[in-house]
């Protein structure tokens, strides 16, 4: 009779755990879909729209990284990066952040930025 009851238990046990295994766990092409639905729903393509403001290009790239810090030190996500038309040049950035937020911050970060005028351009990372 034990034996009968330890065969029984682990057959209950197999069939439940074939069935936890494979029939309860989700099923990731399904679950692909459902959260590409969902994230249409949630967001847009604007809601990805990233800007930067070029504030200053330099011929000396020591220059362009000691503006870099000081922006940095006011708490702006900054960078810079070579410009592709000249390889002498080097250019800063403010950003990348949603345009609304350049627009309104734009007089500070000229300020910051040490310049009187920019260049706002959309970020391609």
């Amino acid at each position: 009779m034990n034996l009968e009851k330890i065969a029984g238990l682990m057959f209950v046990l197999t069939v439940g755990i074939i069935i936890f295994v494979f029939v309860l766990s989700p099923q990731p092409k399904y679950q692909d879909a459902i959260d590409l639905q969902m994230s249409r729903q949630l967001f847009n393509e604007q809601d990805y729209e990233m800007h930067v403001l070029r504030v200053n290009v330099f011929e000396n790239k020591q220059n362009a990284i000691n503006l870099n810090q000081k922006i940095q030190k006011y708490s702006y996500l900054s960078y810079i990066e070579e410009l592709d038309s000249n390889s002498n040049l080097w250019a800063v950035y403010i950003g990348p952040l949603p345009k609304e937020i350049i627009d309104r911050n734009l007089d500070h970060m000229y300020e910051v930025g040490e310049t009187e005028s920019g260049e706002i351009i959309q970020w391609k990372p």
